[in-house]
């Protein structure tokens, strides 16, 4: 049970950061011009939010979650990779600069 709670913190941290920076990308696709890709961190969210759900009711009631229990780690890895992406295309200007500088 402490595991299911902490492990659910750790994802709702990344829920922030997720959101924070989906914020962010918004500012920034509009002031260059991007295409909306921040939208995609709002799908990595939904992915992140259906996986604590999944972890937590199996910890709660295991017979009502049957077999799917076990996908919500990779529910939750669906969401992270999503949310890695969407960081490459909208910050990875960042890097491509920093080595023009050397």
């Amino acid at each position: 049970m402490i595991s299911a709670i902490m492990w659910a913190v750790v994802v709702v941290a990344l829920m922030v950061a997720f959101y924070a920076l989906a914020r962010f990308s918004e500012e920034l696709g509009e002031a260059l011009r991007i295409r909306s890709y921040y939208l995609l961190y709002y799908a990595a969210l939904l992915f992140l939010f259906i996986g604590i759900q999944m972890r937590l009711l199996g910890t709660v009631a295991p017979n009502l979650a049957f077999k799917y229990i076990y996908w919500h780690e990779a529910i939750v890895a669906i969401g992270v990779m999503i949310a890695l992406i969407t960081t490459i295309v909208y910050w990875g200007w960042l890097l491509s600069d920093h080595r023009k500088m050397k």
